[in-house]
């Protein structure tokens, strides 16, 4: 299974693999392994249930400021488009992981009992700074980190659900499963998309539906562009078609979640849009070894690229520092940046630090900063200690002791001398 998603992976970024020095040297997809289940295989409606497992980070070097999404869907073995998303949520945060590191999670979960009877899906996804993907690409129905199936007991089959072979952009048909259908022009002001929301069961249902609109992906807060709400009623076995004009000027790529609750009962749909256009993005910054040892090698790197396949001028500027704001090395590039995933990496000279300030700026062609980040390394965040130990220097220490008592020999001789009157 791994296999297969780490191909998907090459196959949705194909148009974006860098060469020579690669950010693959340093970037590694699918490195940390997301071993999640349920505690039990069958659960009924209404319960409460606990996701367990473990986190292993396979690179050799620690990762900071994690963060693990789930996602639970309905299982649907005859869609050709992914199955009917129930809910979204990040379960864990900043989570740091050493080398190697093997970190043990217990996520409770409330099953609602208006959840339609049936096989489940939980997907799961690993982030670090809220941005860089390294296991799953959340934004996806088909590249996920961690998958496991679990049994949900209820009394019925029927639910709401986004009708998700029903999507419509500019009224046309929309797939949103696996690669996008199209990209539209760099010059697309708004897109009018269309979305039906199916009411399956034999009751009257009054939804809430939110929608929120973000640029590249739903990570962040930071990417959130607009959200708003509407209330939608929907008959017995009646469907309705939900509209969304979106403003999409300003960025080449947007992302819409749309949740509807009716009671007990929910679904959730995402959306991806690609324009044609030019805005480059941080794929992943990090550090090679942590902390900083005298006479082990180390590096930095910032791994980055265009939002999609088009071509401009940019500049990348990263840079590590220590708590007091002193600089132990920087890098810069300023030139060409295409949709192929590049780096930037520089050695780090012979230190020894436990707490460090990796900073990385990527601005586009107008000398915009489109991108950032600032990263915090800090030994005593992490499971095991970390912290480097004071190293006392004894010769100094010595020399240091030996200068003291000496001029305090001398003034003790002094003001001694002072109280000795001369003898008349």
């Amino acid at each position: 299974m791994r296999k297969v998603l780490a191909l998907s992976f090459f196959l949705v970024f194909l148009p974006f693999l860098a060469s020579a020095e690669s950010c693959f040297d340093y970037y590694k997809f699918q490195s940390v392994e997301i071993d999640l289940h349920g505690e039990k295989q069958i659960y009924k409606a209404g319960e409460g249930a606990k996701f367990i497992g473990s986190l292993t980070n396979k690179n050799s070097h620690p990762l900071v400021g994690g963060s693990l999404i789930l996602r639970v869907s309905k299982l649907d073995p005859r869609s050709m488009v992914g199955n009917d998303i129930i809910d979204e949520w990040v379960a864990k945060e900043n989570i740091n992981l050493l080398a190697g590191e093997r970190q043990f999670v217990n996520i409770p979960y409330q099953l609602q009992s208006g959840f339609p009877a049936g096989t489940y899906v939980l997907t799961s996804y690993f982030l670090t700074q809220n941005k860089f993907n390294i296991s799953g690409l959340s934004f996806t129905d088909d590249i996920y980190g961690g998958y496991t199936t679990f049994t949900l007991e209820g009394s019925g089959e029927k639910s709401i659900r986004f009708d998700r072979t029903g999507v419509k952009v500019d009224g046309k048909n929309y797939r949103i499963f696996g690669f996008l259908p199209m990209v539209f022009p760099d010059d697309t002001q708004t897109l009018k998309v269309g979305v039906p929301l199916k009411n399956e069961t034999g009751k009257n249902l009054s939804a809430s539906v939110f929608y929120s609109l973000y640029a590249w992906d739903a990570a962040s807060r930071e990417n959130l562009i607009k959200s708003w709400s509407e209330k939608v009623d929907l008959g017995a076995g009646a469907s309705k078609i939900l509209p969304a004009d979106l403003d999409v000027v300003g960025r080449p790529v947007y992302f819409l979640k749309i949740k509807a609750q009716a009671g007990d009962k929910q679904s959730e749909i995402h959306i991806r849009f690609v324009k044609e256009g030019f805005r480059p993005r941080l794929n992943d910054v990090g550090i090679t070894q942590f902390p900083l040892a005298s006479g082990n090698k180390a590096a930095i790197f910032a791994c980055y690229h265009n939002t999609t396949d088009g071509v401009g001028g940019g500049k990348l500027e990263v840079g590590l520092k220590t708590p007091s704001g002193r600089t132990i090395t920087e890098a810069k590039y300023e030139g060409q940046i295409t949709g192929a995933i590049d780096v930037l990496a520089k050695d780090v000279r012979n230190s020894a630090f436990d707490k460090l300030t990796l900073s990385a700026k990527l601005y586009d062609d107008k000398n915009n900063l489109v991108d950032a980040v600032e990263i915090l390394y800090d030994c005593s965040a992490f499971s095991e200690p970390l912290c480097l130990k004071s190293k006392i220097n004894w010769y100094l220490l010595s020399a240091g002791i030996l200068i003291a008592a000496a001029a305090l020999y001398f003034l003790l001789k002094h003001f001694r001398n002072k109280d000795i009157q001369p003898t008349p």
